[in-house]
Order: C-alpha cells, then sequence, then structure tokens
C-alpha cells in the first residue's frame, strides 16, 4: 500500500502520452511523403535539373527549389523568385529494386502501428476501462513494433541507396571522394525529412517509456481501491 500511496496515478499522463503519440505520428507522415530525404544543389551538368537551384529525392516524392530565370541587359542571366516543387513519384522509376519498396512498406507499416497506438490512448481518454494498465502494455507492443519498423526503414535506406541508378546518377561522384556507397553520402546529404524520421522513432521510444510508467501506476491505482474496498 506504500508503493501505491507514493506512485499514485497521473491524470496528466494521458493527455501527455496521447499528444506526443499523435506528433510523432504527424512527423513521421510528413517525413514518408515529403521530397527531402537526401539532397544537393544542382550543377552544370545536370541537364535534366538545370531550372532547380537544390533538388531532393524522398520515399514516394522528389522534388526541389525551382528557379524563375530573367535576363539582365541581354547579356548575363540571373534568378529571380523561387518557389519549391514538391512531386510525387506516379511512375514508381526510382523504386525498382525489392529493398526500395521494402522500406516504403516498412515505413507504412510503422505508422500503422503508430495510429493503431494513437486510437488506444484516445480510447482510454474517452471510454471508461477497468483495466487500463493492460492497454499501456498493448500500446507498448505497438509503439516498440512503430519504432523497430522506422528505425529499419532508415537503416536499409542508408544502406542500400548505392544500388538506386538514379541516386546513384544524382549523387555519384564519378570515382573521386566521397564515394556515394552503402552509409557514404557521395555530393549529396541528409535532409530535413530523414532526420524528421529519426526523430520520430525518438519519440516513439520515449513514448514507450511513458507508457510503461502509465501501466505501472494505474494497477498501483487499481490496487489501493481493491484495498481500500476491503
Amino acid at each position: 500500500m506504500g508503493c501505491g500511496s507514493c506512485c499514485r496515478y497521473f491524470p496528466w499522463l494521458q493527455f501527455i502520452i496521447g499528444f506526443f503519440t499523435f506528433l510523432a505520428f504527424l512527423m513521421g507522415s510528413l517525413a514518408f511523403i515529403s521530397p527531402a530525404w537526401i539532397e544537393r544543389e544542382v550543377e552544370s551538368t545536370d541537364t535534366d535539373l538545370v531550372d532547380f537551384k537544390t533538388f531532393a529525392y524522398g520515399v514516394i516524392s522528389s522534388g526541389g527549389v525551382l528557379q524563375t530565370e530573367k535576363m539582365v541587359e541581354g547579356t548575363s542571366t540571373t534568378y529571380g523568385s523561387s518557389r519549391y516543387v514538391w512531386r510525387f513519384k506516379d511512375d514508381w522509376t526510382q523504386w525498382e529494386q525489392v529493398e526500395d519498396k521494402t522500406i516504403m512498406i516498412v515505413y507504412a507499416c510503422g505508422l500503422l502501428f503508430l495510429l493503431i497506438s494513437f486510437l488506444s490512448i484516445s480510447i482510454t481518454e474517452c471510454v471508461p476501462i477497468k483495466n487500463r494498465s493492460t492497454m499501456f502494455i498493448t500500446m507498448v507492443i505497438w509503439d516498440v513494433l512503430a519504432a523497430l519498423c522506422i528505425a529499419a526503414s532508415i537503416i536499409v535506406f542508408c544502406a542500400t541507396w548505392h544500388n538506386n541508378a538514379n541516386l546513384v546518377k544524382f549523387c555519384g561522384n564519378a570515382g573521386n571522394t566521397p564515394e556515394f556507397k552503402a552509409f557514404g553520402l557521395g555530393k549529396c546529404s541528409l535532409s530535413w525529412s530523414l532526420y524528421g524520421a529519426v526523430a520520430t522513432a525518438c519519440i516513439v521510444i520515449f513514448l514507450t517509456g511513458l507508457n510503461i510508467v502509465a501501466s505501472y501506476q494505474a494497477k498501483s491505482q487499481r490496487r489501493d481501491a481493491a484495498f481500500r474496498h476491503m
């Protein structure tokens, strides 16, 4: 009973778990659909990207900063305003290898597990559940699966990007260093979407710990209530 009195159920904990679960799902979804996992500035040799200042590739989309060209006194060319162009790969030419499709499917499964976890905490908030500790343990399982899927997708992406013909053409350095290889970026650099995916996995791991704490506190609260009715 003493342990129960020092581990009272914290009423705001469920709200915190729900908020961060929704935040992780939102961040992970944006990282999934955005075209900025790996990027670089466009060079003069990139004839197919000559209108772009920078260009980037993501899991299911690509895009970059498109420049508006204007002439100055008919002799030199400068660039005026620019806008970010975002296009989904409807022909799927970038993802032809098995590992490329695996990245997309496994990452999407991670988002699905995260959505299930968010729906679970929403049900726990809105519907009176007798055994809340079991619900929190179930959410721990969903969160662990989500974190594993997202982390695996990131690792596989970095380990196999050199097998992708489009990315080799985009990031390859023609025999110069740094070389574009597994976990080697070549001419490219990591972009904000990949960092967002990493942050999503970290938040989900943090949520796993919170759910374990919430499960213990819910169990303590239930045990205290049983002692009071004895």
